[in-house]
Order: C-alpha cells, then structure tokens, then sequence
C-alpha cells in the first residue's frame, strides 16, 4: 500500500477509536519524522512489512533502543498491524504452555481426553488438571520414570513434599491421575490410600477473609467518583460488595444481562457456567447508570465495564481484581494478614447473611452456588452462631480431684 493510504486508514482508525487530538497529531509527528524520513530519502513510495522491520533495524545501536526510539517503533508497528490485517493492534496475550514430557505424556493426555468425555469445563478446569500434570510428569522424567510401573511410593512422597504452595491441590490431582492409572492396570499398586494420608496431614487453611459492614462502608466510600476511573471502579466495586458476584462475571457482565424494567441482573456465571439471577439493588443500579452515561466510552463492544484509556477494551478479572485491591490500600481499612480482594467481599457479603440468619438456600442462591453443600465452608466465618453451639462445661465438685488418694495429681 501507499504511506500516504497507510497513514490516512491509521487516522481514520485512531479517529474511531477515541483517542485524543494531541495523540493523533504525536502519531502523525512520529510517522513524519521516523518512516516517511526514511521512505523519501530512498525513494520508497510503497510501504510493507519489510520495509517497515528494516526502519525498525536502524534505529537499534549495539542492541539497546532509546526512549525516543521506541515510540518511533511503536508508530511503525501500528502501520503494519493495518497493512497485515486491517487495524491498530493491540498488546498480545500469549496463553503460557504447560507441556506433558517423558514417557508418562501419553498417558496424562489419554486421563485428560477422559475427563473431557464426563463432561468437566475444558475451558477452566481442564487446563488447571494439565498445569499440575506437567508439573508431576516433569518431575518423574527427572527420577526417570518413564512408565506407570516404575512409579514407587517415596517418588509420590518427594513430589508432594516438593510441592511448597498449592499443595493440597497437587495432592488431589495426583491422586486422581495415579487412581486412574491404576483402574487401567497400568499400575499395580493403588495410591490414593497414600495421597489420602498425605491430605489429612497438610494443615487445613485459615478462616476466609471477611470484613464488617463498617469496613465495607468505609472501602465503598473512600472511592472518589468524580473521575472516570472512580466511576467505573466504585460500579465494579459494589458488583462485589452488594452481590457478591466474582470479578470474573464484574469483568464479563453484558449490557444485556441487565433487565432494567424488572431490576435483576441474570447471568450466566463465567466459573461454572450455571445462571444466576440477582436484584438490581438500588446503589448498584444507580453506580452503573452513572457510569454508563457519563463514562463509558462509545463501543460496539456488549461488555458493561471497558477501560478508561483507547483502544477502550473489554476489562479482564485480573484487572478487576486489582481495581478492588487498589481501593482497598487507599481506604484506610486495615486489612493486614487478610485478603483484600474480589473473594473477600463475596465472603463478606455471606458473613452479613449469616449475622442476619439467612437460610442457606438463599445464601446458596445469591453466591450461584448449584447446591447448598458448596456453601458449607461459609459456615467456617460464622462465629455469631457457633458460639451459640458451645456447650457449658460442668462444676467439678472439689472431691473429684482427691479421689483414690488424690492420684489424679500423681
């Protein structure tokens, strides 16, 4: 294509996207100064990939890039995102690669094509099963283990005590696989006997992280919404606090999950795939009207929450997350040795419906839990009520202790 078509079609797009005067007008400085320079002083009209990697070439010396030079790069490199497919590109997100080595490979992708067909979520689950699978079939091809039968007892022993954070997680999985190879006759010996020993031993976690409706209050209004940020984060925000949806949905909530006329949000959840419906509480209605019209930039995109600079894409949980994480440092509440993320809330928002004695269906109900059995590790913040479960412990009479001669203190 001609510069001059490649620079027109990179206005009109930058145009479309929303990005400011001042930027476009630096665009258009670095094109001048950077490739067009170098398109002219070798009479080159036509523009291409190639001819776009050998500008970038010049401006490396010795191997490092300036500052100045990478903007030059980053200009180039939205010219040839048009040439190759038609817009500005954006920043790639290269999913990392768990690989399955040495001879158990084989057999760790047939377990993993077996979980498929019962139906397990291939596009979150599966691949956490795979990541814990290269992590077990690398470290047996470092024993050298390169068949079912030569894995022994201490090889399971030493990759679990190798395993310093997850544990729990690697246990079951490795159970799982070991208890899958064994089903096949693959393995003479049954280990989940072992992994099940192994299990109990592992500390349970800590009591979840909550926090009270004082603190909440504090975290929701130390928000300022006076800026476009603030805005879209206080949204996100009470999603979670009022909700208690995970940043998972907050990051995937469509326009059209809202039904204003009726006030619930239904939604699919992005984690299990089941639906959830919840009311459209009046502050979390109002906090996402508000956002809505006053700063959420104009897109062809069905997200509700999209970032605040160009090319305005979809937000991601991660981003989210953090959102949540940045309020909470900035509140003043004090969270130390606590969580202070999306979950939080969610178990903060269980441990108010567990003051209020709400039956665990409804709490069921509202989390998205499928069963009530899945919200039973809510009950481990719900000290109001256990309290109530513990018992008096009976007056000992004094001859209790001098009994037989007092041989109780013997």
């Amino acid at each position: 294509m001609e510069i001059k078509s490649v620079i027109q079609q990179a206005n009109t797009l930058l145009e479309a996207q929303r990005y400011s005067s001042s930027r476009i007008y630096g665009y258009n400085w670095l094109w001048k100064k950077g490739i067009l320079s170098y398109m002219n002083a070798r009479g080159i009209t036509e523009f291409d990939e190639t001819v776009g990697a050998d500008f970038i070439q010049t401006l490396h010396d010795g191997g490092t890039v300036t500052f100045s030079h990478r903007d030059l790069i980053k200009s180039v490199d939205v010219l040839i995102n048009i040439v190759r497919n038609g817009t500005l590109g954006s920043r790639l997100r290269i999913r990392a690669q768990y690989p399955l080595t040495g001879g158990l490979a084989v057999y760790a992708q047939k377990y993993l094509e077996s979980l498929k067909e019962k139906g397990i979520n291939e596009t979150k689950t599966i691949p956490s099963y795979r990541r814990m699978l290269s992590v077990f079939t690398e470290f047996l091809c470092s024993e050298n283990i390169e068949m079912p039968s030569e894995i022994e007892e201490d090889i399971i022993v030493r990759f679990i005590e190798s395993r310093h954070h997850r544990r729990r997680e690697y246990v079951g999985q490795t159970r799982r696989f070991l208890k899958y190879l064994h089903a096949r006759g693959l393995l003479e010996t049954d280990y989940s006997y072992l992994l099940s020993r192994l299990g109990k031993s592992i500390t349970r976690v800590k009591t979840p992280s909550f926090y009270s409706p004082e603190e909440i209050k504090q975290l929701e209004e130390s928000i300022s919404r006076t800026s476009n940020v603030g805005k879209r984060n206080y949204a996100m925000l009470v999603l979670c606090s009022r909700l208690g949806l995970r940043v998972s949905d907050v990051a995937d909530l469509k326009l059209s999950d809202i039904d204003w006329e009726n006030c619930v949000i239904n939604k699919v959840q992005y984690k299990t795939g089941y639906p959830v419906s919840l009311p459209l509480l009046p502050i979390v209605g109002n906090a996402i009207i508000d956002y809505l019209r006053n700063v959420r930039p104009k897109s062809t995109s069905n997200n509700v929450f999209l970032s605040c600079r160009p090319p305005y894409g979809e937000m991601l949980p991660g981003a989210v997350h953090s959102a949540i994480a940045v309020a909470f440092r900035e509140s003043g509440v004090n969270y130390d040795n606590r969580h202070h993320g999306g979950h939080a809330l969610r178990f903060s928002l269980a441990q108010r419906m567990l003051d209020k004695s709400t039956p665990f269906p409804i709490i069921s109900e509202t989390l998205g839990h499928q069963s009530t059995d899945m919200t039973r590790t809510y009950v481990r913040i719900d000290i109001t009520h256990m309290r109530q479960c513990v018992l008096d412990v009976p007056q000992v009479k004094d001859d209790f202790y001098t009994q037989r001669g007092g041989w109780f203190y013997d």
